[in-house]
């Protein structure tokens, strides 16, 4: 009698632990079963939130399930963070992320309320923005050998212009004269639309405009393309060279967006995030759009995303320590 219960039990002990197996790989297939929530900390309209909306829907369709995008702008992206933060972290709740959120608000809010890396896990790389130095044509400069040279000889002759206080079009440009061991003046405006003008109307002489942005004016004539900070030249300013090949390393990727998810994330829904955004990357419609908003798509592993922002932070860490940016 007791052999038969003993036998009995080790049958629904072995049934229990093949009913929980069936039951966490039937919960691990079938994420999502509801839809997905894709945190924006931009406003509607802007490149970021088109781009943010066109891979929720590209990506929702390939894992089955509608990604609605929720906008929180305000606080440097801080109240898009803690929105996710605020979350499980089970893959239903989802972030836009990019360098500023990643990288520059460690150096520009004090203390920050959230840890970029041990809060967040990456989900997949999306896009890289090129920039483009621009001069306006009135300072005669159409090299960066021009403007280092006549920089060098006055220091602090020229201003340039930015879209505010530690965002990347200011950084972008801090850094690279350091790099080329000149000095201009920053003049911060309230966007990059302000700053264009500035530039264009002679206000300041410099500025580092994201590569849509500044594209109009230096087809106009209206701005002197002098390097872009990019992977690769790009196609419809063949002729600028990259700031790579001018012997200027590090401003490949500076500007880059991503998918980030909250740290904890189980690695299989990560995984398949990962792969919907693949899909999203080669689909050819998706690459038209990209290259209209002037973006580069950027394809990897997860890890990806945590290894761009480690090496952005070693990279510009040292420099961006010295602006005293913090807003506190």
């Amino acid at each position: 009698m007791s052999n038969a219960f003993s036998h009995a039990s080790k049958l629904l002990a072995c049934a229990a632990v093949c009913a929980i197996g069936t039951s966490t790989a039937f919960a691990q297939g079938a994420y999502p079963e509801r839809p997905v929530r894709l945190i924006v900390s931009q406003a509607p309209g802007g490149s970021s939130d088109t781009i943010a909306r066109l891979w929720a829907e590209h990506a929702g369709k390939a894992i089955g399930a509608t990604i609605v995008v929720e906008n929180r702008p305000g606080a440097g992206g801080i109240i898009a963070a803690q929105g996710l933060l605020g979350q499980p972290a089970d893959g239903y709740s989802l972030l836009y992320g990019s360098v500023s959120l990643m990288v520059l608000n460690k150096f520009t809010y004090k203390p920050l309320p959230y840890n970029p890396e041990k809060d967040f896990t990456g989900v997949a790389m999306l896009t890289t923005v090129p920039f483009v130095l621009s001069a306006n044509p009135k300072t005669g400069i159409k090299t960066l050998k021009e403007l280092t040279d006549q920089a060098k000889a006055a220091p602090g002759k020229f201003n340039y212009a930015s879209a505010g206080l530690g965002n990347s079009t200011h950084l972008a440009v801090e850094l690279l004269s350091k790099n080329l061991g000149i000095t201009m003046t920053h003049i911060p405006y309230k966007g990059e639309s302000d700053g264009l003008l500035a530039t264009v109307g002679g206000q300041t002489e410099i500025m580092a405009p994201v590569y849509g942005s500044a594209l109009p004016h230096i087809q106009n004539r209206k701005l002197n393309p002098l390097a872009v900070l990019s992977p690769t030249r790009l196609p419809d300013l063949p002729e600028v060279p990259t700031a790579s090949e001018l012997g200027v390393k590090g401003f490949d990727n500076m500007g880059w967006s991503a998918i980030v998810a909250r740290a904890g994330t189980p690695a299989a829904i990560v995984e398949k995030l990962n792969k919907a955004t693949e899909s999203f990357h080669q689909n050819p419609a998706v690459q038209a759009r990209l290259k209209t908003l002037g973006v580069i798509p950027v394809s990897g592993p997860a890890s990806l995303v945590t290894e761009t922002a480690a090496r952005d932070v070693a990279a510009w860490g040292p420099t961006l320590d010295t602006l005293n940016l913090s807003s506190k």
